[in-house]
């Protein structure tokens, strides 16, 4: 790897300089070019090829995860590079996934899934850990993938995780990626304040101003609300037919307010006048322009009023990189309802929470995160307010992020990415110096080329004074020169986008893990002034009136849908556009913007922290991706199951067949689409034709029995189409986002939706709507609970969701938790017609090769509403506002045309200088001769070899040898040493290392486990006591005629004796934790030294018998009682034990253990055994099986055998008794009647109610009417 770094530096210049360089091969054509106009496409759009998959390797990594510890997030951004990487070579990429752990059920199907993808290679080769894993953790994840989990690293600083992954994983490296990491960036600050203000003699002011329409030219309807006023209500009604839109502009020429000519027609049918319902956020002339349509006749008279109900404003400076604005209010005045608004330094509104609501109490606030920089205005306004007064306090807490976190996130995770791209190893250094562990890391891979990611440069001179001793130092200082060299290795346009959170569970890492498989640069959307986030923020405000908003639904014709007159401001167009252009600024000015071609975008972000409307703002120029996991933990499986998609489709049962659920459906459409193409639709067989025509079974149910046995068999793809809504009853504000879901269903199976028996479009209006006719008995409520709890691991499927409001619930999560890779679904109201025109866009698109992201930014394009490149005139519909959650680069694969990609394997290949997880040679020898080193340099074995004079350098790669040898007779030189690290040995063991000393000749005081040595005899041959164990008979049959000097006097009693002096023990072992230990006082010669050392470096690959379990029937024992003692036996990976020889005693006293199969063992202690047994027992286990280590194991104080409780019994009945003569004979005594008598009338008065309640019950359920609830007709 040395002789590269010419050669390197030469690439890496040339790609500083805008080189089209791509080591992802074919990636780059992968996309649509949603730039190009749809007019101008042959087709709905071309095939696009999937691009070239990467290789998977069999691996995998885990992260302890502890959420308030940064240790986590950077140790996890430091494996990132040796679990995602390209070969420089070949230009071939390699994947394996790196699991944040938290053993959820989520993070365990993902790992069954992958495990059963390499089975079909021979399974799992390799598995490492990064942080603290209790033994427990690690036995249960052996189990599960098959494979030892070794190395098990650890350290106390970022910097020390990652030297020890470098070395572990890389045997040399010229060149090494340095980044900033920390552990400690101390606690979010927050600072509080208050106010109060008093409402007095005050009311809501109407002005009425007359105009008209004489011709096509807009009309405009200046007004200037008073200075007192907060809030603006108002409306404007013609007399005539002509379709009229309207626009509300502030005073900067903003517009806040709109109608669409779509929305306007159906609510002109019933005499709803053009509204607007606005917060006054700034002082000065307003206007509302009215737009006529292209013809009017004659003069039409306007009559135009608006309503100035009161408000105060209080201002609020927030500081740079501030996390929360959150503002409460409350009133004193019944009845009143006050809107609370949050105005951002730019005078836009960010936030709010309107009250115009039944449901509305005496308080509300508003919890807005990452506000932006500068003085904020806090809007109470009064609506309808009176004469009267009305006392208001305000309260507010600003919260802040810890100093440099964000930029800290930024450079760890960009060099992962960097590193990942050039296969080389990721270092951490301080803002102000190298850690030693870093140099000593850096110099033992040969590193002489290093690249420093800052992108936000906030390191100091003496940092790169030190990084320029290497013969290369190249300073990436600016997000332009980031993200051009990450563009030029990997070809690709895609970014990938996350937030920090402040407190020690930081989706950044997670999100690391995403941009490498990218090959993408990883941005804070926070940027420098939170301004994009606040702009977020404003997309989302218009989701928080909902159908129960009074104001909303005024004079509305439906219940429960979003579609009265406020129906197409959600969101606000405007507050969309906003959003997209400042964001393709912000990409623009760190040099990942793409003018000319569509660009995957991967949001790593709780859905309640950036908001999904965010992500809808940026179609179609960019095709978003969310990943909506609540917690890093979760955000690591699912990035990991969709970068593996490729793979892990094979392992599920269905993977060639797709599910179709049509209860509500468009049954035929004809329309031109946004550029007058022609597009018709039937959706269900237009579904069917497309999934079969790929070469897919397809399965067509909507009983919600079949439905969910059908998702749960594991299919490629489920397309459901029915009602929805956010939760069962009303909510003020609507729960969105994480509403339960609750969907339509039927009771009985039928392949779809029908209106009336055997007819689909019984009243022939081209929708099937069963919930309004004959059909309507068979209909059910199911909500995202219900499915929930009839599935497991669901695959890897698609999802396709038409219907309203699932997805703002908690929906799309779920099914992503339950293995689902991509969901489209919209968070609000949707239409039958145009979003049955999406799902068949977008089911074509996924049925001819393309991916998720692409799919449904071309469907938004051709039928919907683009922010991103918008068409000037009022798209086809506004009301799709559908979100992908999972990564945007998913594809639909099938079985035959998709087959299995062989894996490499980690122990095997070698790539460059970058050997997974052998950087270390596997075997340590400590000594004072040439006893091991010429004994292990004869076998071939890879060593290294230590003394007295580098103990020190022994102790830093300790952790990733798998077997430390100790030679004979060199104890007392190394006592010192060993009896400093002693706790470092003990730790190594128990964390699967293999420890051996051998001809042991000194003291042991500095052994972590009680051994005694004695020197006195020896000879030259000793008795084998355990003939069958592995360290005596793998790979070679060690004979009884070896050397010898002294005997172990005492040895713990979980030691197993191998071999004696004919009394005394001279060889013994164990299994602690998931590691082994040997001593012997042997000292074995000539042949016999070659056979003992090829068994002891063996050795650590032979399985153990473990006690994985241990229960007894009952914990509180009495004498007399039986006791049933069950016994659970394992291997390092789970496996059960059967047909071992088990010894168990209690105390001194052998009791019979009866093999029940599969490990497990039972032991009986009978009423005779435990009678007479008073006290307490310790239990000693002794188990042997050939070719296992033998388990010598003993349970002290595991039985408490108390004596015969018939005494307590007799005294505590006595006790009762006693009491209740005494009560008995009290009443006596006082003339109560003892047993007064109780008469029947009262029972039977609550039997007559109760039947009564469930017969008006009964009623009330069967005049639910589920057209009413979902709010169609």
């Amino acid at each position: 790897m040395t002789s590269l770094s010419k050669p390197i530096m030469v690439f890496l210049a040339i790609a500083l300089l805008f080189a089209p360089i791509a080591l992802f091969p074919n990636h780059a054509s992968m996309q649509l070019d949603l730039r190009v106009s749809p007019p101008n496409l042959v087709a709905p759009f071309e095939l696009a090829q999937n691009e070239s998959a990467p290789v998977p390797l069999r691996r995998i990594g885990f992260v302890a995860n502890d959420p308030h510890s940064y240790l986590d997030d950077f140790s996890y951004i430091a494996a990132v590079p040796g679990s995602v990487f390209t070969d420089i070579d070949t230009g071939t990429r390699y994947i394996s996934p790196l699991i944040l752990r938290d053993g959820s059920d989520t993070e365990t199907w993902l790992i069954q899934d992958w495990v059963e993808y390499l089975d079909g290679d021979g399974g799992m080769t390799q598995a490492i850990s990064i942080g603290d894993f209790t033994d427990s953790d690690i036995l249960e994840i052996q189990s599960l993938i098959g494979t030892k989990v070794f190395p098990r690293l650890s350290g106390t600083t970022s910097a020390e995780v990652a030297a020890q992954l470098a070395v572990t994983d890389w045997a040399s490296s010229a060149i090494a990626v340095f980044a900033l990491a920390g552990e400690d960036f101390g606690a979010p600050v927050i600072t509080s304040s208050e106010a109060s203000y008093t409402f007095q003699n005050v009311k809501t002011e109407l002005e009425t101003i007359d105009s008209e329409v004489t011709s096509t030219s807009p009309v405009r309807i200046p007004f200037s609300p008073p200075s007192s006023a907060g809030w603006l209500e108002g409306s404007c009604n013609w007399t005539s037919a002509e379709i009229f839109t309207h626009s509300i502009r502030d005073p900067d020429g903003n517009t806040v307010d709109y109608s669409a000519t779509s929305r306007v027609y159906y609510e002109r049918l019933v005499g709803i006048p053009l509204n607007f319902w606005v917060p006054k956020t700034m002082n000065g002339e307003w206007e509302m322009i009215i737009h006529p349509p292209l013809s009017v006749s004659g003069t039409i008279p306007l009559e135009f009023e608006v309503s100035y109900h009161p408000g105060f404003t209080q201002s609020v400076t927030v500081p740079n990189g501030a996390k929360w604005l959150n503002v409460s209010i409350t009133w004193d005045n019944a009845g009143t309802n006050l809107n609370l608004v949050l105005i951002d330094p730019d005078g836009r509104m960010a936030q709010w929470s309107p009250t115009e609501s039944v449901l509305a109490g005496l308080g509300e606030s508003v919890d807005l995160p990452y506000p932006m920089a500068g003085d904020w205005t806090i809007l109470i306004s009064w609506i309808d307010a009176v004469e009267e007064q009305n006392n208001v306090d305000v309260s507010w807490d600003v919260s802040v992020m810890p100093t440099g976190l964000q930029d800290y996130l930024e450079s760890a995770a960009n060099g992962a990415v960097l590193a990942s791209l050039l296969n080389a190893p990721l270092l951490y250094v301080d803002a102000d110096s190298v850690p030693e562990v870093t140099t000593w890391a850096a110099e033992r891979l040969g590193v002489n080329t290093c690249i420093l990611v800052d992108p936000a440069d906030i390191h100091s001179t003496s940092l790169e004074n030190e990084l320029d001793d290497y013969s290369t130092f190249t300073n990436i200082g600016n997000y332009m020169m980031l993200t051009t060299m990450i563009r030029s290795l990997s070809g690709q346009n895609d970014v990938v986008i996350s937030v920090p959170i402040g407190d020690g569970s930081e989706f950044f890492a997670p999100a690391a893990f995403s941009a490498a498989f990218h090959g993408a640069p990883i941005l804070s959307l926070c940027g420098t002034d939170n301004s994009l986030t606040t702009r977020a923020e404003e997309t989302w405000a218009p989701y928080l009136i909902g159908p129960e908003i009074e104001v909303y639904v005024t004079n509305r014709y439906s219940a429960r849908a979003e579609n009265g007159w406020y129906d197409e401001r959600i969101p606000n167009k405007y507050s969309m556009m906003k959003s997209v252009t400042d964001f393709e600024n912000f990409l623009d000015d760190r040099g990942a913007y793409n003018a000319t071609s569509s660009q995957s975008v991967v949001i790593v972000a709780p859905v309640d922290l950036l908001k999904i409307s965010f992500d809808r703002s940026l179609q179609s120029h960019f095709s978003p991706g969310r990943i909506p996991a609540e917690n890093p933990a979760m955000a690591s499986v699912m990035i990991a199951r969709g970068a593996l998609h490729r793979f892990l489709y094979l392992s599920a049962d269905s993977a060639d067949t797709v599910l179709l659920s049509m209860y509500a459906y468009t049954y035929e459409y004809n329309r031109a689409d946004n550029f007058g193409h022609p597009q018709s639709l039937h959706q269900y067989t237009d579904s069917l034709t497309a999934f079969q025509g790929a070469g897919y079974q397809v399965e067509s149910h909507i009983g919600f029995e079949e439905v969910f046995e059908a998702l749960d068999s594991q299919v490629a793809l489920w397309s459901l189409s029915t009602h929805g809504t956010l939760t069962e009853l009303p909510t003020d504000p609507p729960q969105r986002p994480g509403g339960i879901g609750v969907f339509s269903m039927r009771s009985e199976d039928s392949p779809y939706g029908m209106e009336q028996e055997g007819i689909a479009d019984f009243n022939a209006d081209d929708i099937v709507n069963p919930v309004l006719y004959d059909d309507a008995p068979y209909h059910v409520l199911k909500t995202t609970t219900d499915l929930e709890g009839a599935v497991d691991n669901i695959g890897s499927p698609i999802v396709i969701v038409t219907a309203c409001l699932l997805g703002g619930s908690r929906f799309p999560q779920m099914l992503m938790e339950h293995g689902a890779v991509g969901v489209m679904a919209s968070p609000r109201t949707v239409y039958f017609q145009p979003a049955g025109m999406i799902c068949k866009l977008v089911t074509d698109s996924l049925a001819t090769g393309n991916s998720t992201g692409a799919a449904l930014s071309h469907a938004i394009t051709t039928f919907s509403f683009d922010y991103s490149d918008p068409l000037g005139i009022d798209p086809r519909d506004y009301a799709n506002q559908h979100v992908l959650f999972g990564d945007p680069e998913i594809y639909l694969y099938e079985p035959s045309s998709s087959p299995h990609v062989p894996s490499a394997d980690p122990l095997t290949s070698s790539f460059g200088g970058h050997t997974p997880g052998r950087g270390v040679a596997e075997v340590a020898a400590l000594g004072t001769s040439g006893y091991l080193p010429d004994t292990l340099g004869g076998l071939g074995i890879s060593h290294d070899y230590y003394s007295t004079s580098n103990y020190s350098s022994f102790e830093l790669l300790l952790s990733m040898r798998h077997v430390v040898l100790v030679e004979p007779g060199s104890l007392s030189s190394l006592s010192s040493n060993l009896n400093a690290g002693s706790a470092r040995l003990q730790s190594y063991v128990t964390d699967g290392g293999v420890f051996v000393v051998l001809g042991v000749t000194g003291d042991l005081s500095w052994l972590p486990w009680p051994v005694s040595y004695d020197s006195s005899g020896s000879g030259t041959s000793v008795t084998i006591t355990d003939p069958a164990h592995p360290l005596l008979t793998v790979p070679n049959a060690l004979s009884s005629t070896v050397d010898y000097q002294g005997h172990f006097s005492s040895a713990w009693s979980n030691l197993s004796i191998l071999a004696t002096d004919g009394t005394n023990p001279v060889i013994v072992a164990a299994a602690l934790g998931t590691g082994k230990f040997a001593l012997t006082t042997t000292t074995p010669g000539d042949a016999e030294r070659n056979a003992t050392i090829q068994n002891a470096v063996s050795w650590a690959d032979a399985p153990s018998i473990l006690l994985r379990n241990i229960q007894k029937n009952q914990q509180l024992i009495w004498e007399g009682d039986r006791v049933i003692i069950t016994l659970q036996l394992t291997d390092q990976l789970g496996n059960g034990i059967a047909a071992a020889d088990v010894l168990v005693t209690l105390n001194d006293t052998e009791v019979a253990a009866v093999d029940d199969g599969e490990g497990i063992y039972i032991v009986i202690l009978t009423e005779e055994w435990t009678t007479g047994k008073v006290g307490i027992h310790s239990l000693r286990i002794y188990a042997r099986k050939a070719g296992y280590d033998t388990l010598s194991l003993t349970l002290a104080d595991f039985m408490l055998v108390r004596s015969s409780p018939l005494l307590l019994i007799l005294l505590g009945a006595g006790v009762v008794i006693g009491v209740v003569v005494l009560y008995y004979y009290r009443k006596y005594r006082r003339g109560d009647e003892i047993f007064p008598h109780r008469g029947k009338g009262k029972s039977t008065r609550f039997k007559d109610k109760s039947k009564a309640e469930k017969q008006r019950q009964k009623k009330e359920d069967e005049e639910f009417d589920a057209a009413e609830f979902f709010g169609v007709e």
